[in-house]
């Protein structure tokens, strides 16, 4: 009874701190989660519009969301669709900014880059394009076999035919490519 008078209002308080970080947690989660699933519901309805500037305008407002993933997915989405409807230099601006945007996890970053150089790959000279992929990207993203295949083709069109048949026959000596990619560079080297 001593105890309880003494310690029994610290007790009580603890249990209310307790009890109200719980629900506070509980109530972060949901609102994450109902939040996360608007903007999913949102994307989901971009990707099914048939207006363009529609298309667009959902993609863009979803850029500024908290969700990285889904902004990195939103900002190439928008980048590309600038692409597709002839705004070639607009949306390889885009890409450019999400590819230097720390903000987006690296495999976004790694798809716009994979992109931009397939838009470019006639027009930039062969130190600007290699200049996009590191050598870290080369040999450790999800996208380094298909980095590799678009410099392998970037060498066959400059006309530097041996090196690029070199860069194929690396490409199909590496145990875990793609059978697609491989299939694609032996193609290549029969050109």
């Amino acid at each position: 009874s001593k105890l309880w008078s003494k310690y029994g209002l610290y007790i009580i308080l603890s249990m209310i701190i307790i009890v109200a970080s719980v629900i506070g947690y509980q109530l972060k989660v949901y609102l994450d989660k109902s939040n996360n699933e608007k903007l999913l519901e949102t994307y989901i309805n971009a990707l099914n519009n048939e207006s363009i500037e529609q298309q667009t305008a959902m993609f863009e407002s979803l850029t500024n969301s908290n969700n990285d993933y889904l902004s990195g997915m939103s900002a190439i989405k928008a980048a590309n669709l600038l692409i597709e409807r002839g705004n070639i230099e607009e949306g390889i601006i885009e890409l450019d900014k999400i590819i230097k945007n720390e903000k987006y996890d690296t495999i976004m970053r790694d798809l716009a880059t994979y992109l931009l150089l397939m838009h470019n790959i006639n027009s930039l000279s062969e130190d600007e394009f290699l200049n996009y992929i590191s050598k870290q990207q080369i040999e450790e993203s999800k996208f380094r076999f298909l980095f590799r295949e678009l410099i392998s083709i970037k060498k066959l069109l400059l006309g530097k035919n041996e090196d690029s048949i070199r860069e194929f026959q690396l490409l199909i000596n590496i145990t875990d490519v793609p059978k697609e990619v491989k299939t694609r560079a032996m193609k290549f080297i029969q050109i």
